[in-house]
């Protein structure tokens, strides 16, 4: 039977997965921030710590097929958010890079059948990138700070890789690009949706000039990761709400009198949370996403706190309803282009 809508929100998922992870993730996100903290660096712990999503694509997997994997993903992320900082310094160009590499992204991770978070973190850092306007010449130091938070990421993915006792799969016979796109044609169409989908965000964002809009673009993108159309209208709802209750946690976080070093440990904390739930209930993740982006936003700017919050409220409400009809969209065609190519067979 069915279940209600309603229901399917505040349904609470119970995976099977290693605690190990859980604290392969934590100790990634606080080595990073004491790294750019011990140093007088807070830049490595504001850049590094979007490196370390590279660690979030750990699978179970022989250790350097796994490590090939990561290495490559890494890289792939300090691309984006590279070319997306370059994109800063000739404005125009901003849609453009987030939609090729939104392009890229959807179309490698779903050829190589790569499991969520699939190309999700690859957008949102490219999108920050094009919000964080540094000049040109420390730009390389910047993304060297990036890819700090890989190194980690690595290490820590070999360090789980043995602390792991459960077998590993058996080996795939590799395929060329040619077959994987014959096995799976739409992948072309939807990934050209997907990127059309993200150039208009990132063009609406930067015309309605939101502080930080990046976060139109990245909720927009939250909301295209859903399986389906049900499960993305899902995701807005729970995205909206867990935002409204979020930006309570971190208004109250927030004018708490912290020490730089006492926000990094909240950093960490609302990062293990937010990877506890966002596999078991992804409204319950938006409670803690929030203020940590926040916090991570405030470490990094020293942006006054009610700017933060009105701004982020109005780019998540506005992402998330783009994303719901940018589903619609994707979907429709998806069906009609499947309908026609079946067709013709």
């Amino acid at each position: 039977m069915e279940q209600s809508f309603l229901k399917e929100l505040i349904h609470y998922n119970k995976p099977k997965e290693s605690p190990f992870r859980l604290i392969g993730a934590g100790l990634c996100m606080i080595s990073v921030l004491l790294t750019g903290y011990l140093s007088h660096q807070l830049a490595i712990a504001s850049f590094g710590s979007l490196g370390i999503f590279t660690f979030l694509y750990y699978q179970r997997l022989p250790l350097k097929q796994l490590l090939l994997r990561l290495l490559i993903i890494g890289s792939f992320l300090t691309l984006g958010n590279f070319l997306g900082m370059l994109s800063t310094h000739a404005s125009w160009t901003a849609p453009i890079v987030v939609a090729l590499i939104g392009f890229l992204g959807r179309f490698f991770f779903r050829l190589h059948e790569i499991a969520k978070p699939g190309p999700f973190f690859v957008v949102m850092v490219t999108a920050m990138g094009t919000s964080t306007k540094i000049p040109l010449t420390k730009i390389p130091f910047m993304s060297s700070y990036f890819f700090i938070g890989v190194i980690f990421a690595l290490i820590f993915a070999f360090l789980l890789h043995f602390m792991e006792k459960t077998p590993l799969p058996v080996t795939k016979t590799s395929k060329s690009l040619k077959t994987r796109i014959i096995a799976d044609p739409a992948v072309i169409i939807d990934s050209l949706l997907y990127s059309c989908i993200l150039f208009f965000a990132v063009y609406l964002s930067m015309g309605l000039q939101l502080e930080n809009p990046y976060w139109l673009v990245v909720s927009c993108a939250a909301i295209l990761q859903g399986d389906t159309l049900r499960a993305m209208a899902h995701r807005n709802v729970q995205r909206i709400f867990g935002t409204i209750i979020g930006l309570l946690i971190a208004a109250f976080l927030l004018n708490l009198p912290l020490s730089i070093f006492e926000t990094l440990v909240v950093i960490t904390l609302l990062f293990v949370t937010v990877e506890y739930f966002i596999k078991r209930n992804y409204a319950l993740a938006q409670f803690f996403t929030t203020p940590m982006s926040l916090m991570l936003a405030m470490l990094a700017k020293q942006q006054y706190l009610y700017t933060l919050i009105q701004f982020r409220f109005l780019g998540i409400v506005i992402g998330s309803l783009l994303g719901l009809l940018a589903a619609y969209l994707i979907n429709t065609s998806l069906s009609f282009y499947n309908r026609t190519f079946h067709s013709k067979q």
